[in-house]
């Protein structure tokens, strides 16, 4: 899911049947099939990485032990693998790999495991996140770390987080906001995963960051303040729909879906004719979220458009307000 910074930007009825159980991969333990990889990379398999989903604990220790005599590349190419696994298939958890690869030698592999955590909601994994945000050297996997604790901002938000872990992710956070000569990847994506966080401070974060005069922070701003909340942003979003920057344009479209309700649809109507595609795909996906009948309109105009991708975006947005306003009425396909 996922700006122009972040532009790069199954679940089947039933229970879930792996694809491949035929694969003799699937016949070894998983110190075996580990070790299968560390002396062949070539073997490296879609196939036998399914294994990989719901380690126990027992299976996890084997795991780590057998992990670090891959080689480097293989490694990266596993949890990439795992990450494109997990995306296409609800089904699959590999949390537990990836959890065991966050003390990984390679800033590579500890930067996807970081960002293949995206999902997880098991607060065991915030201590080892805070402390890569607070110490890691490679500003890459620091930055993946704040992206990943953006999670627990959001649940700390809902209410759903311990207020020690909320105050230990606010402290990490907050730090590196702060913290002078700080890399500007690693701050902004702090500014973005802070803002869900229910701390009055977090309007001031998000005010300089806006104010900043550095055109990624204020990309960064827009963002945050759709993940606030809080409709005080609104007024600043609606301006920034205009803004001459892509980016900033689209920020402020996704932002306003988040903020607003469906007096901002003429707004976001307005961009459906941007000259930028992802422009465009962010208004619709937030008329899907606002809703109302002039949203409605205006999406089922998009679904007589030629780009195949803007008819598919405006399908889904009006599945979003269908299901909005009945639920029940939600139905799978099969």
């Amino acid at each position: 899911m996922t700006s122009i910074g972040r532009l790069a930007y199954f679940r089947q009825g039933g229970a879930f049947r792996p694809k491949y159980d035929w694969c003799d991969e699937a016949t070894l333990t998983i110190t075996e099939y580990l070790n299968t990889l560390a002396e062949d990379g070539d073997a490296l398999k879609y196939s036998g990485l399914l294994q990989l989903s719901d380690l126990s604990s027992d299976e996890s220790d084997e795991f780590e032990d057998a992990w670090s005599a891959i080689s480097t590349d293989v490694r990266r190419d596993i949890l990439a693998k795992l990450t494109e696994l997990a995306e296409d298939n609800l089904e699959l958890d590999f949390n537990a790999a990836f959890r065991c690869c966050l003390a990984d030698g390679d800033d590579g592999v500890r930067e996807l495991a970081a960002r293949g955590l995206w999902e997880c909601e098991d607060r065991k994994i915030i201590r080892p996140l805070v402390k890569l945000v607070k110490g890691d050297p490679s500003d890459r996997v620091r930055a993946a770390a704040c992206i990943t604790l953006g999670r627990f901002t959001t649940l700390a938000q809902d209410g759903k987080l311990s207020s020690r872990d909320e105050e230990s992710i606010r402290s990490a956070l907050v730090a590196v906001i702060e913290g002078p000569g700080e890399e500007l990847e690693v701050r902004r994506r702090a500014v973005e995963a802070v803002a869900s966080l229910p701390d009055p401070g977090v309007v001031e974060i998000i005010k300089e960051a806006y104010v900043s005069g550095v055109p990624e922070l204020k990309q960064s701003s827009i963002y945050a303040m759709g993940r606030s909340s809080n409709a005080v942003w609104l007024p600043i979003v609606l301006k920034e729909m205009e803004d001459p920057s892509p980016p900033i344009r689209y920020e402020a479209a996704s932002a306003a879906g988040l903020l607003g309700d469906e007096t901002v649809a003429p707004h976001l109507i307005s961009l459906l004719t941007d000259d930028d595609h992802t422009v465009q795909l962010a208004a619709i996906a937030s008329l899907g979220s606002v809703g109302g009948a002039l949203a409605r309109q205006a999406l089922q105009k998009c679904l007589e458009s030629d780009d195949e991708t803007i008819e598919e975006a405006a399908d889904e947005a009006l599945r979003e307000i269908e299901f909005d306003e009945d639920p029940l009425s939600l139905t799978f396909d099969v």
